[in-house]
Protein backbone atom coordinates (compact mmCIF):
# COMPACT_ATOMS: atom_id res chain seq x y z
CA UNK A 1 0.00 0.00 0.00
CA UNK A 2 1.50 3.33 -1.07
CA UNK A 3 0.13 5.13 1.97
CA UNK A 4 1.39 2.57 4.48
CA UNK A 5 3.26 4.77 6.99
CA UNK A 6 5.87 2.08 7.63
CA UNK A 7 8.98 1.70 5.45
CA UNK A 8 8.22 -0.23 2.28
CA UNK A 9 9.70 -3.69 1.83
CA UNK A 10 8.68 -4.75 -1.69
CA UNK A 11 8.93 -3.03 -5.06
CA UNK A 12 5.15 -2.95 -5.60
CA UNK A 13 4.83 -0.59 -2.60
CA UNK A 14 7.72 1.65 -3.63
CA UNK A 15 6.98 4.60 -5.89
CA UNK A 16 9.39 6.03 -8.47
CA UNK A 17 12.66 4.63 -7.11
CA UNK A 18 13.74 2.42 -10.02
CA UNK A 19 16.93 4.38 -10.68
CA UNK A 20 18.02 4.26 -7.04
CA UNK A 21 17.50 0.49 -6.90
CA UNK A 22 19.41 0.10 -10.15
CA UNK A 23 22.41 2.02 -8.81
CA UNK A 24 22.46 0.06 -5.55
CA UNK A 25 22.46 -3.18 -7.53
CA UNK A 26 25.24 -1.97 -9.82
CA UNK A 27 27.44 -0.82 -6.94
CA UNK A 28 27.04 -4.08 -5.04
CA UNK A 29 28.06 -6.06 -8.11
CA UNK A 30 30.96 -3.94 -9.33
CA UNK A 31 31.44 -0.87 -7.15
CA UNK A 32 33.32 0.27 -4.08
CA UNK A 33 33.34 -1.75 -0.83
CA UNK A 34 31.45 1.13 0.82
CA UNK A 35 28.15 2.43 -0.55
CA UNK A 36 26.46 5.46 0.98
CA UNK A 37 22.68 5.85 0.72
CA UNK A 38 21.99 9.50 1.55
CA UNK A 39 19.01 11.81 1.91
CA UNK A 40 17.13 14.01 4.32
CA UNK A 41 14.66 12.66 6.89
CA UNK A 42 11.48 11.07 5.52
CA UNK A 43 12.73 11.04 1.94
CA UNK A 44 12.53 7.23 1.77
CA UNK A 45 16.07 5.92 2.32
CA UNK A 46 14.97 3.06 4.55
CA UNK A 47 12.31 1.98 2.07
CA UNK A 48 14.77 1.95 -0.82
CA UNK A 49 17.31 0.05 1.25
CA UNK A 50 14.85 -2.57 2.51
CA UNK A 51 13.35 -3.18 -0.92
CA UNK A 52 16.81 -3.59 -2.41
CA UNK A 53 17.92 -6.02 0.30
CA UNK A 54 14.75 -8.08 0.02
CA UNK A 55 15.10 -8.33 -3.76
CA UNK A 56 18.79 -9.11 -3.65
CA UNK A 57 19.92 -12.70 -3.66
CA UNK A 58 22.86 -11.72 -1.49
CA UNK A 59 23.00 -12.69 2.19
CA UNK A 60 22.82 -9.62 4.38
CA UNK A 61 22.37 -8.24 7.85
CA UNK A 62 20.43 -5.03 8.47
CA UNK A 63 21.18 -2.97 11.57
CA UNK A 64 19.24 0.15 12.53
CA UNK A 65 21.86 2.13 14.44
CA UNK A 66 19.16 4.13 16.23
CA UNK A 67 18.44 1.02 18.29
CA UNK A 68 21.87 1.28 19.88
CA UNK A 69 20.44 4.00 22.12
CA UNK A 70 18.37 1.29 23.85
CA UNK A 71 21.65 -0.18 25.11
CA UNK A 72 23.48 3.05 25.87
CA UNK A 73 25.50 2.73 22.64
CA UNK A 74 27.45 -0.07 24.28
CA UNK A 75 29.47 -2.90 22.82
CA UNK A 76 26.94 -5.28 24.38
CA UNK A 77 24.12 -3.57 22.51
CA UNK A 78 25.95 -3.75 19.19
CA UNK A 79 26.51 -7.51 19.53
CA UNK A 80 22.89 -7.92 20.64
CA UNK A 81 21.72 -6.42 17.35
CA UNK A 82 24.16 -8.61 15.43
CA UNK A 83 22.82 -11.67 17.24
CA UNK A 84 19.27 -10.83 16.20
CA UNK A 85 20.26 -10.34 12.57
CA UNK A 86 22.37 -13.48 12.24
CA UNK A 87 19.56 -15.45 13.87
CA UNK A 88 17.21 -14.11 11.21
CA UNK A 89 19.53 -14.64 8.26
CA UNK A 90 20.42 -18.24 9.11
CA UNK A 91 16.85 -19.22 8.27
CA UNK A 92 17.43 -18.37 4.61
CA UNK A 93 21.18 -18.97 4.47
CA UNK A 94 21.65 -21.91 6.82
CA UNK A 95 25.25 -22.53 5.76
CA UNK A 96 26.30 -19.29 7.47
CA UNK A 97 25.99 -21.09 10.81
CA UNK A 98 28.83 -23.45 9.93
CA UNK A 99 31.19 -20.52 9.40
CA UNK A 100 30.11 -18.75 12.59
CA UNK A 101 30.65 -21.87 14.71
CA UNK A 102 34.41 -21.65 14.33
CA UNK A 103 34.60 -18.17 15.93
CA UNK A 104 35.46 -18.03 19.62
CA UNK A 105 32.66 -16.35 21.54
CA UNK A 106 29.92 -17.53 19.19
CA UNK A 107 27.35 -20.09 20.29
CA UNK A 108 24.49 -21.64 18.35
CA UNK A 109 21.60 -22.52 20.66
CA UNK A 110 18.59 -23.97 18.86
CA UNK A 111 17.55 -21.39 16.30
CA UNK A 112 19.54 -18.56 17.87
CA UNK A 113 22.99 -17.22 17.16
CA UNK A 114 24.55 -15.69 20.28
CA UNK A 115 27.67 -13.53 20.56
CA UNK A 116 29.44 -13.44 23.92
CA UNK A 117 30.53 -9.81 23.90
CA UNK A 118 32.64 -10.36 27.03
CA UNK A 119 34.88 -12.85 25.21
CA UNK A 120 38.13 -11.06 24.39
CA UNK A 121 38.66 -13.24 21.33
CA UNK A 122 35.38 -12.14 19.74
CA UNK A 123 35.56 -9.23 17.32
CA UNK A 124 33.33 -7.81 14.62
CA UNK A 125 36.23 -8.04 12.17
CA UNK A 126 36.57 -11.79 12.82
CA UNK A 127 32.85 -12.20 12.11
CA UNK A 128 33.22 -10.26 8.87
CA UNK A 129 36.24 -12.35 7.88
CA UNK A 130 34.18 -15.52 8.24
CA UNK A 131 31.35 -13.97 6.22
CA UNK A 132 33.92 -13.16 3.55
CA UNK A 133 34.98 -16.83 3.52
CA UNK A 134 31.35 -17.88 3.28
CA UNK A 135 30.65 -15.48 0.42
CA UNK A 136 33.82 -16.56 -1.39
CA UNK A 137 32.87 -20.23 -1.18
CA UNK A 138 29.32 -19.47 -2.33
CA UNK A 139 30.45 -17.02 -5.04
CA UNK A 140 28.26 -14.22 -3.68
CA UNK A 141 28.58 -10.95 -1.73
CA UNK A 142 27.79 -10.51 1.94
CA UNK A 143 26.13 -7.15 2.64
CA UNK A 144 26.26 -5.27 5.92
CA UNK A 145 23.51 -2.63 5.78
CA UNK A 146 23.46 -0.05 8.56
CA UNK A 147 20.63 2.47 8.72
CA UNK A 148 21.18 5.91 10.30
CA UNK A 149 24.86 5.00 10.35
CA UNK A 150 25.91 8.39 11.73
CA UNK A 151 24.70 7.14 15.14
CA UNK A 152 27.61 4.68 15.19
CA UNK A 153 29.75 7.61 16.33
CA UNK A 154 28.13 7.29 19.76
CA UNK A 155 29.51 3.80 20.41
CA UNK A 156 31.36 3.99 23.70
CA UNK A 157 32.60 2.08 26.72
CA UNK A 158 35.52 -0.19 27.59
CA UNK A 159 37.14 -1.70 24.49
CA UNK A 160 34.52 0.01 22.35
CA UNK A 161 34.10 -1.02 18.75
CA UNK A 162 35.87 1.33 16.33
CA UNK A 163 33.69 0.99 13.25
CA UNK A 164 35.87 3.26 11.11
CA UNK A 165 38.92 1.03 11.70
CA UNK A 166 36.83 -2.05 10.94
CA UNK A 167 35.46 -0.50 7.76
CA UNK A 168 39.02 0.25 6.63
CA UNK A 169 40.11 -3.32 7.41
CA UNK A 170 37.17 -4.76 5.50
CA UNK A 171 37.76 -2.36 2.61
CA UNK A 172 41.35 -3.55 2.20
CA UNK A 173 41.03 -7.25 2.94
CA UNK A 174 37.50 -8.62 2.56
CA UNK A 175 36.70 -8.63 -1.13
CA UNK A 176 33.33 -10.33 -0.70
CA UNK A 177 31.96 -8.00 2.00
CA UNK A 178 30.22 -4.73 1.16
CA UNK A 179 28.82 -2.09 3.48
CA UNK A 180 25.74 -0.01 2.66
CA UNK A 181 25.57 2.91 5.08
CA UNK A 182 22.37 4.95 5.06
CA UNK A 183 22.24 8.34 6.75
CA UNK A 184 19.86 11.28 7.10
CA UNK A 185 22.37 13.52 8.90
CA UNK A 186 24.70 13.59 5.95
CA UNK A 187 27.33 15.97 7.30
CA UNK A 188 27.64 14.00 10.53
CA UNK A 189 28.02 10.76 8.58
CA UNK A 190 30.79 12.26 6.43
CA UNK A 191 32.60 13.54 9.51
CA UNK A 192 32.27 10.19 11.28
CA UNK A 193 33.70 8.26 8.33
CA UNK A 194 36.41 10.84 7.67
CA UNK A 195 36.95 10.34 3.95
CA UNK A 196 38.45 13.85 3.84
CA UNK A 197 40.21 13.70 7.19
CA UNK A 198 43.92 12.74 6.99
CA UNK A 199 43.69 11.30 10.52
CA UNK A 200 40.91 8.86 9.54
CA UNK A 201 41.56 5.27 8.48
CA UNK A 202 39.17 5.87 5.58
CA UNK A 203 40.93 8.99 4.33
CA UNK A 204 40.97 9.14 0.55
CA UNK A 205 38.99 5.92 0.07
CA UNK A 206 36.69 5.77 -2.92
CA UNK A 207 33.03 5.18 -2.10
CA UNK A 208 29.85 5.03 -4.15
CA UNK A 209 26.86 7.19 -3.29
CA UNK A 210 23.16 6.87 -3.99
CA UNK A 211 21.34 10.10 -3.13
CA UNK A 212 17.62 9.76 -2.50
CA UNK A 213 16.00 12.99 -3.66
CA UNK A 214 12.55 14.35 -2.88
CA UNK A 215 9.85 13.92 -5.54
CA UNK A 216 9.33 16.59 -8.18
CA UNK A 217 5.95 18.35 -8.14
CA UNK A 218 4.76 16.16 -10.99
CA UNK A 219 5.85 12.94 -9.26
CA UNK A 220 4.32 14.13 -5.98
CA UNK A 221 0.97 14.60 -7.70
CA UNK A 222 1.29 11.19 -9.37
CA UNK A 223 2.14 9.57 -6.02
CA UNK A 224 -0.89 11.02 -4.24
CA UNK A 225 -3.22 10.21 -7.15
CA UNK A 226 -1.94 6.62 -7.29
CA UNK A 227 -2.30 6.22 -3.53
CA UNK A 228 -5.84 7.55 -3.45
CA UNK A 229 -6.79 5.38 -6.43
CA UNK A 230 -5.36 2.35 -4.61
CA UNK A 231 -7.46 3.28 -1.54
CA UNK A 232 -10.53 3.91 -3.74
CA UNK A 233 -10.86 7.48 -2.47
CA UNK A 234 -11.70 10.42 -4.74
CA UNK A 235 -9.86 13.65 -4.01
CA UNK A 236 -10.11 16.94 -5.94
CA UNK A 237 -7.06 17.71 -8.06
CA UNK A 238 -6.90 21.19 -6.54
CA UNK A 239 -6.46 19.74 -3.03
CA UNK A 240 -3.70 17.42 -4.21
CA UNK A 241 -1.86 20.31 -5.87
CA UNK A 242 -2.22 22.41 -2.71
CA UNK A 243 -0.76 19.61 -0.58
CA UNK A 244 2.16 19.21 -2.98
CA UNK A 245 2.96 22.92 -2.72
CA UNK A 246 3.00 22.72 1.08
CA UNK A 247 4.92 19.45 1.53
CA UNK A 248 7.53 20.06 -1.19
CA UNK A 249 7.93 16.51 -2.46
CA UNK A 250 9.02 14.77 0.75
CA UNK A 251 7.58 11.23 0.48
CA UNK A 252 7.23 10.70 4.21
CA UNK A 253 5.01 13.75 4.65
CA UNK A 254 3.05 12.99 1.46
CA UNK A 255 2.45 9.48 2.78
CA UNK A 256 1.42 10.87 6.17
CA UNK A 257 -1.13 13.16 4.52
CA UNK A 258 -2.48 10.39 2.28
CA UNK A 259 -2.79 7.92 5.15
CA UNK A 260 -4.55 10.39 7.48
CA UNK A 261 -6.86 11.62 4.73
CA UNK A 262 -7.94 8.08 3.84
CA UNK A 263 -8.51 7.26 7.52
CA UNK A 264 -10.53 10.41 8.29
CA UNK A 265 -12.29 10.72 4.94
CA UNK A 266 -13.02 14.46 5.09
CA UNK A 267 -12.16 17.11 2.51
CA UNK A 268 -11.61 19.96 4.98
CA UNK A 269 -8.91 18.41 7.15
CA UNK A 270 -5.76 19.61 5.38
CA UNK A 271 -4.98 22.18 8.08
CA UNK A 272 -5.49 19.59 10.82
CA UNK A 273 -3.14 17.10 9.16
CA UNK A 274 -0.48 19.76 8.60
CA UNK A 275 -0.71 20.78 12.27
CA UNK A 276 -0.24 17.16 13.31
CA UNK A 277 2.83 16.88 11.08
CA UNK A 278 4.19 20.12 12.56
CA UNK A 279 3.73 18.75 16.09
CA UNK A 280 5.72 15.64 15.16
CA UNK A 281 8.53 17.82 13.80
CA UNK A 282 8.29 20.17 16.80
CA UNK A 283 8.86 17.31 19.25
CA UNK A 284 11.91 16.21 17.27
CA UNK A 285 13.41 19.70 17.16
CA UNK A 286 12.86 20.37 20.86
CA UNK A 287 15.24 17.53 21.66
CA UNK A 288 18.08 19.70 20.34
CA UNK A 289 17.68 21.94 23.38
CA UNK A 290 19.37 19.18 25.38
CA UNK A 291 22.63 19.96 23.57
CA UNK A 292 22.37 23.76 23.50
CA UNK A 293 19.58 26.20 24.41
CA UNK A 294 20.59 28.30 21.40
CA UNK A 295 19.51 25.67 18.83
CA UNK A 296 15.80 26.38 19.14
CA UNK A 297 16.34 30.14 18.93
CA UNK A 298 18.50 29.75 15.81
CA UNK A 299 15.86 27.61 14.12
CA UNK A 300 13.10 30.03 15.06
CA UNK A 301 15.15 32.90 13.65
CA UNK A 302 15.68 31.17 10.30
CA UNK A 303 12.00 30.16 10.12
CA UNK A 304 11.01 33.83 10.55
CA UNK A 305 13.25 34.98 7.72
CA UNK A 306 16.45 35.87 9.54
CA UNK A 307 18.56 33.90 7.09
CA UNK A 308 21.97 35.58 7.27
CA UNK A 309 24.56 34.93 9.96
CA UNK A 310 24.41 38.50 11.29
CA UNK A 311 20.60 38.66 11.49
CA UNK A 312 20.42 35.24 13.14
CA UNK A 313 22.88 36.41 15.77
CA UNK A 314 20.95 39.62 16.46
CA UNK A 315 17.66 37.72 16.81
CA UNK A 316 19.10 35.08 19.14
CA UNK A 317 20.79 37.69 21.34
CA UNK A 318 17.60 39.78 21.49
CA UNK A 319 15.46 36.79 22.51
CA UNK A 320 17.88 35.35 25.05
CA UNK A 321 19.41 38.54 26.40
CA UNK A 322 22.79 36.84 26.13
CA UNK A 323 25.88 37.42 24.04
CA UNK A 324 26.52 34.71 21.45
CA UNK A 325 30.15 34.44 20.37
CA UNK A 326 31.01 34.08 16.69
CA UNK A 327 32.65 30.74 17.38
CA UNK A 328 29.55 29.38 19.13
CA UNK A 329 27.15 30.53 16.43
CA UNK A 330 29.28 29.18 13.59
CA UNK A 331 29.59 25.86 15.38
CA UNK A 332 25.85 25.52 16.03
CA UNK A 333 24.91 26.54 12.49
CA UNK A 334 27.40 24.08 11.04
CA UNK A 335 25.95 21.36 13.26
CA UNK A 336 22.43 22.10 11.99
CA UNK A 337 23.74 21.84 8.43
CA UNK A 338 25.52 18.57 9.26
CA UNK A 339 22.26 17.25 10.73
CA UNK A 340 20.53 18.08 7.41
CA UNK A 341 18.05 20.38 9.12
CA UNK A 342 19.42 23.52 7.48
CA UNK A 343 21.37 24.13 4.30
CA UNK A 344 23.58 27.09 3.45
CA UNK A 345 22.75 28.57 0.05
CA UNK A 346 24.56 31.73 -1.12
CA UNK A 347 25.32 32.86 2.44
CA UNK A 348 21.73 32.24 3.52
CA UNK A 349 20.53 29.47 5.82
CA UNK A 350 17.36 27.69 4.70
CA UNK A 351 15.32 24.73 5.88
CA UNK A 352 15.47 21.51 3.89
CA UNK A 353 12.02 20.43 5.12
CA UNK A 354 9.04 22.83 4.94
CA UNK A 355 7.32 21.16 7.90
CA UNK A 356 10.42 21.74 10.03
CA UNK A 357 10.33 25.38 8.97
CA UNK A 358 6.68 25.73 10.00
CA UNK A 359 7.29 23.90 13.28
CA UNK A 360 10.30 26.06 14.14
CA UNK A 361 8.12 29.17 14.28
CA UNK A 362 6.63 27.70 17.46
CA UNK A 363 9.93 26.92 19.20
Amino acid sequence: MLFDPRPKECRAELFNREEELKFLSRYVVSGSPIILCLGIRRVGKTSVLKVFLNESNCPYIYVDARRLSEFGFSKQGFYRLLSEEFTRVRGKFALITEYLKSIKGVSIAGCRVEFNWRNKDLSFSSILAKMNDYAEDCKTTFIVAIDEAQDLRFLRGYRRIDLVQILAYSYDNLKRVKFILAGSEVGLLYKFLGFNNPASSLYGRIRDEVVIERFSKEKSVEFLEAGFEEANVKVPKSLIENVVEILDGIPGWLTYFGYKFVQLGQLNILDQIIREAENIALNELRKLKTFSPFYTHILRAVSLGFNHWSTIRKAVEAWTGRHVSSKTLYSLLNNLVDMSILAKVNDEYVFLDPIYRKASKNL
